[in-house]
């Protein structure tokens, strides 16, 4: 079995990676790889981000947006320092400062590897998220993880219940991201544009408690790899998001770039592993997913 020498990167780096084992006959090329693995790096860096800023503002939604509360709750004056900004005369908006100075190691105790966020998350947030109508818009400045600038503009918006269909009376929300780009250090760009909804298929009714929650994912994004090659994604069948495991547990989604064959990553059966498969004209690869 040969290992992917990028894989091996991607391993040492990334919250959510590729652990390849290629086969020497097979009839993948890297390069349809690559355009996946990027894809992947890309989500990888933008989950890391968000779940942090998800984590922040629950004690924010709990603790109404004020600092004198949340000093309670959380530790201010350590990495990262924890603001909040609001324009005079009125409530809201207001803006979050999550502030990780010139980094903060953010590594998990079990974990092995280092994880340093460096820079500044921007969060305004409209008014309360469990209000329709309500949003929540996070920016970045100088912000990075291992070195891995990440840039761009994610908007999430309460778009209510769903009126009809499946979902019928299930709140949820737009998830637009605008210029997402993550930047290796040797100066590579990978770029990513989301137009996402997720729906709140379980745990909506215990707010404050997350550890019931399970969401699935649709969408589209387009994006540019490292070597400039322009890829759509289109999630084909929901993705299923547990906030009980690390990991999307099923889920589909179709990876396209201009000439080149079509990806198709699937996520499993819905078991809370890192298993998937990726398959290009007929031939399967396995994937296995990690965390840091």
């Amino acid at each position: 079995m040969k290992k992917n020498p990028i894989t091996l990167v991607i391993i040492s780096l990334f919250a959510l990676i590729f652990a390849m084992g290629c086969q020497e006959n097979s009839n993948i090329e890297s390069l349809d790889l690559m355009t996946a693995e990027d894809d992947m790096i890309a989500d990888a860096a933008m989950e890391d981000v968000f779940s942090e800023v998800d984590g922040v503002m629950n004690l924010m939604d709990q603790f109404g947006y004020e600092t004198s509360a949340l000093k309670s709750a959380v530790v201010l004056d350590t990495c990262p320092v924890i603001s909040i900004i609001s324009e005079p005369g009125s409530f809201w908006p207001r803006t979050v400062v999550v502030d990780y100075g010139d980094g903060c190691d953010v590594s998990h105790f079990n974990s092995d590897r280092a994880r340093i966020r460096k820079g500044k998350i921007l969060i305004k947030v409209s008014g309360p998220m469990w209000i329709e109508g309500s949003y929540r818009e996070v920016t970045f400045e100088d912000f990075s993880i291992n070195d891995f600038e990440v840039e761009g503009r994610r908007t999430v918006t309460n778009e209510g219940e769903w009126v009809e269909g499946e979902y019928s009376g299930k709140l949820y929300f737009s998830v637009i991201l605008d210029g997402g780009t993550i930047t290796t250090p040797e100066g590579k760009v990978i770029s990513k544009d989301v137009n996402r909804t997720r729906t709140f298929v379980e745990g909506q009714d215990t707010k404050w408690d997350t550890r019931d929650d399970i969401w699935h994912i649709n969408g589209v994004a387009t994006g540019v790899n490292r070597h400039g090659l322009a890829f759509s994604r289109e999630i084909t069948s929901p993705l299923w998001k547990e906030i009980g495991c690390r990991f999307i547990t099923k889920g589909t989604v179709l990876i396209q770039v201009e000439g080149r064959p079509e990806v198709v990553l699937d996520y499993g059966d819905g078991t809370c592993d890192p298993l998937a498969t990726i398959t290009i004209e007929g031939e399967t690869e396995n994937v296995r997913l990690r965390k840091w």
